[in-house]
């Protein structure tokens, strides 16, 4: 009789996680196998699977002859993994690289769901779980060859098991299972693998600030809430888990790595800018009407109602989890929009709560200033998303604006004035969900419409179909490697293959000069100097290439030379 209550109570918690997860899919799907491989991140690090797969060497991370010390290796293994059983090196498969984090999303939108069921109750968890699927921030991450969507899988292992160490452990004074203790920690070293002190870094602030909140409790009890945690367990699990990969990359690059990747690349990201990716004080706050959107509508109401339900405990580790990272994040010197994604589960559990408990109450509409806040950042955002597809289509791609581009708009423009009058209409449940489904159709009209038809940002393959064309292809026709002036993006390393020379406009002759077949790409501002430093070498030119680097926002003119 116990056992069948159980599983009737529990159904409809695995059904609803079960269609949070095949929303998942059907957003991280959009743009997984549509896009062509972006620069510069989601190249190098392909490039760097690449190699290793190339030279079965899985401790070293390499682009071409350079150390990467920036990230841990976790995400280059599961990458490796996904293109030895999915694809080949050689194929340079864009997609293979991404199912990684193609399935991060998947477990995300399942842990997500059931942190919210934890720190509130099915309904709120349920909507805060469907407005993260559809932030962009989460769509775009899902569907590149990065670590930021696998990071967001390790941050809320760690905070759903955090979240039960809080509610049982602190709160109810109750023993909490060995489970819960040991997810803790295998999502922990997990994150370590992946983007070094991310993790940690939320879930340590996130237990301060619980401890500072509670201090009242007594010292006795948040110690014994700390031994809770088991630390000598948990230390035996990083130690296991993450301590045989850096004791051999400590050895391999004798200690390289961690000089680069703590004083280079973490430290050096929070005292300054780091590859012109900077940003004022407020930076986050203005970027997440955007990364958010969809739950932009609802952001003012949120933080209003967390405000009123200070004392709840789900607001408390809420709020936890996201000030005092987000702070961090403000006050760094370097500045990304993806940077603060491991927070949006935080603030889309806030926004749902915000909408359950208004539409759970009864008498007459209020929040009136929050709602008008919400509607017009809102329909703004909307509004320039349609701009930029309109204007895009008109400068990047080779047919210039059709309607191909209106048509895109429309629906986006559409459904962002049904989502305002639901909320208008004091449906905010059904306004919710709406808003939900139209980030998901954004994020396919984005990934499988409007990007892929920008032919002008299509440099890299461009060269590489051009080299399949014409028999000179060093992956695919045993071709010499090819050279490179002025354009090279790690894109093109990628896909044109890993001993791909980066020249000089004399090394660039010399190469030709060297042997019949050899190929060069060079790029209009070095076109003079090349000419000149070819003398009276016989050439022919392959192909002239147009279009936009859109790394350094310029446009680029690429012509493609093989010696006679």
């Amino acid at each position: 009789m116990t056992t069948a209550a159980i599983s009737v109570d529990k159904r409809p918690r695995i059904v609803r996680a079960g269609v949070l997860v095949l929303f998942a899919a059907i957003v991280a799907i959009a743009g997984t196998f549509s896009l062509s491989p972006l620069d510069r991140d989601e190249s190098r690090f392909a490039q760097a699977t690449a190699q290793m797969l190339e030279t079965g060497d899985f401790i070293n991370i390499r682009f071409q002859d350079s150390e990467r010390n920036k990230k841990p290796v976790g995400i280059y293994w599961l990458q490796a993994a996904s293109v030895s059983l999915l694809s080949k090196v050689e194929a340079r498969e864009i997609w293979a690289y991404r199912i990684p984090s193609f399935l991060a999303a998947l477990l995300s939108a399942w842990l997500a769901y059931w942190a919210g069921c934890r720190l509130f109750d099915e309904e709120t968890a349920f909507l805060g779980a469907l407005l993260l699927i559809a932030a962009p921030s989460f769509s775009g991450e899902a569907t590149i060859a990065k670590t930021d969507a696998v990071l967001l899988t390790t941050v809320l292992g760690t905070q759903l098991a955090l979240a039960r160490l809080y509610l049982v452990g602190l709160r109810g004074n109750q023993r909490v299972g060995l489970g819960t203790v040991l997810m803790f920690w295998i999502a922990l070293a997990a994150g370590i693998l992946i983007k070094g002190p991310i993790t940690p870094m939320i879930a340590f602030f996130t237990i301060v600030v619980l401890a500072l909140v509670h201090f009242r409790a007594g010292v006795r009890q948040l110690f014994d809430w700390f031994l809770s945690f088991r630390p000598v367990t948990g230390l035996v699990i990083l130690l296991a888990l993450v301590g045989p990969w850096m004791i051999a990359i400590g050895l391999e690059t004798e200690g390289r790595f961690f000089s680069d990747a703590i004083g280079t690349d973490m430290l050096g990201k929070v005292s300054q800018s780091q590859e012109n990716h900077s940003g004022a004080l407020g930076y986050y706050a203005v970027v997440v009407w955007f990364m958010f959107w969809p739950a932009a509508l609802f952001l003012p109401l949120g933080l209003q109602i967390a405000v009123k339900n200070l004392r709840h405990p789900g607001i408390i580790f809420a709020l936890a989890w996201l000030i005092p990272t987000w702070l961090v994040f403000e006050f760094a010197s370097t500045k990304l929009p993806h940077y603060t994604l491991p927070l949006y589960p935080a603030l889309a559990l806030i926004v749902a709560f915000a909408v359950t408990q208004i539409s759970r109450s009864d008498g007459p509409p209020k929040y009136q200033i929050a709602r008008l806040a919400g509607s017009a950042l809102y329909l703004a955002v909307a509004a320039l998303v349609a701009v930029l597809i309109i204007y895009a289509g008109d400068r990047f791609s080779a047919a210039r604006t059709g309607l191909p581009e209106y048509l895109f708009a429309l629906p986006i423009l559409a459904g962002s004035c049904l989502s305002l009058w639901l909320l208008w209409q004091c449906r905010l449940k059904s306004s919710l969900v709406s808003s939900s489904l139209l980030g998901a159709l954004t994020a396919w009209i984005l990934y499988q419409g409007a990007l892929p038809r920008l032919d002008y940002f299509q440099m890299s393959p461009a060269i590489s179909t051009t080299l399949k064309q014409n028999g000179r292809h060093p992956l695919h026709d045993n071709a010499p490697p090819v050279a490179l002036l002025g354009y090279y993006e790690p894109s093109v390393i990628f896909l044109v293959g890993t001993n791909t020379i980066s020249a000089s406009p004399q090394s660039a002759a010399a190469w030709l000069m060297a042997e019949s077949g050899h190929v060069a790409v060079v790029e209009g501002r070095y076109q003079e100097a090349f000419v000149a430093a070819l003398a009276d070498t016989p050439v022919q030119k392959l192909a002239t290439l147009t279009g936009y680097n859109y790394s350094n926002g310029i446009d680029v003119v690429l012509t493609l030379y093989i010696s006679e």
